[in-house]
């Protein structure tokens, strides 16, 4: 059995999210998608294909349990579906998906009700690289003294090369062991990985990032040390998902967390013992989501956040602009309520929406947002 303690850990975060309110009592319903169970390199490429995010979410509420059978009644299902799924409510890829007159009854009732979403967002490739900014800023005093937003620029433009050199980057990552690099092994890592930088540091989109991450890559080189990416496996770039299970857990403490089954998660959570100065917290459960509305409904939600996140990796600023320029009506309705239930979940709660993510993804998210605002809704 594991004791982990959340007290720090609950201080922390509410440190860097000071207008999130984690001490409200909610009930909380998830489902999941693009689930990878676990992430590696191999010799020429990923175990999976990383375009669309992980999502865990669904619907939250405060109080009584709402009744949501004359939603799922207007989706007028056959008689033998025993459970809504998102399959059931759009298909195709994101923007097919808004073409959806169910996905609009969804999630008009989200915006008119007392429900609200809530939802993590990690895009795998960006989870997999930051460690090698951090583990080169916490070698360099000047550079902690310029703060997050500066690490997160330096992230960003990693991230941006990363997508560009993607096929060197695995043949990198899987010649060191990566993210497990051994400490003779740190400064030829290092040289080989800026060789990258070659072909854009002298540009203008990329050069202040990745000169001033080459410069302070070199003073972690001279010390021979990137703490966090040293003492891992050996190509195992995410073992399991089960923290960002637990993560909402220890810090909504005082609400209630229904998830669906997820046994591999399940098993991982029954050896913790999640303690809170001492007192013993058990406020979650997984169920069958044959037995649980919400957590249908949840499904959902992430099905459409989870299509989002592939359309905006894949795509870009060109396109979207051009896609947005030429949606249908129902598109449009489509994605102004998304967007509006979205707005009405940060604006009663900022701690319901977390995202791991590089800046480049989340502005096209705003880009999309400053189209419609331009367009007038």
């Amino acid at each position: 059995m594991i004791d982990f303690q959340i007290n720090d850990l609950r201080k922390t975060t509410k440190m860097l999210a000071p207008t999130a309110d984690f001490d409200a009592a909610y009930t909380f319903y998830y489902d999941e998608t693009n689930n990878i169970k676990k992430f590696y390199v191999r010799e020429s490429d990923f175990n999976y294909t990383f375009t669309a995010n992980f999502i865990l979410g669904g619907l939250v509420h405060e109080g009584e349990i709402p009744n949501v059978q004359s939603l799922i009644d207007s989706f007028n299902l056959q008689k033998t579906v025993n459970e809504v799924k998102f399959k059931h409510i759009a298909k195709g890829e994101f923007l097919d998906c808004l073409k959806s007159e169910e996905m609009r009854l969804f999630l008009q009732y989200v915006k008119e009700s007392n429900l609200y979403v809530h939802y993590f967002s990690l895009n795998i490739l960006y989870w997999s690289i930051v460690d090698i900014v951090d583990s080169a800023i916490v070698n360099s005093e000047a550079a902690q003294q310029l703060g997050i937003h500066f690490a997160n620029y330096l992230k960003n433009d990693l991230y941006k090369l990363s997508r560009k050199e993607l096929e060197l980057l695995i043949e990198l990552f899987y010649k060191f062991g990566y993210p497990n690099i051994k400490s003779d092994s740190v400064l030829p890592f290092i040289e080989e990985l800026t060789s990258l930088f070659d072909g854009y540091i002298d540009t203008r989109e990329f050069h202040v990032g990745l000169e001033s991450l080459r410069q302070i890559l070199k003073e972690a080189g001279k010390k021979g040390s990137l703490p966090f990416i040293m003492d891992e496996e050996d190509n195992i770039l995410l073992k399991n998902l089960s923290n960002f299970y637990l993560t909402p857990i220890y810090m909504f403490k005082n609400s209630t967390h229904i998830f669906d089954n997820e046994n591999d998660i399940s098993n991982i959570l029954k050896d913790y013992r999640i303690l809170d100065e001492g007192n013993e917290i058990k406020n979650f459960t997984f169920v069958d989501s044959q037995t649980n509305q919400l957590i249908q409904l949840s499904d959902i939600f992430v099905g459409i956040m989870g299509k989002l996140t592939n359309y905006l990796n894949t795509s870009t600023r060109e396109k979207i602009e051009i896609d947005f320029n030429s949606l249908s009506v129902i598109q449009l309705t489509n994605i102004d309520l998304l967007i509006d239930i979205i707005n009405k979940s940060l604006k009663k709660n900022e701690g319901f929406i977390n995202n791991i993510d590089s800046d480049e993804e989340r502005s096209k998210m705003d880009q999309i947002r400053n189209i419609r605002k331009k367009n007038g809704i």
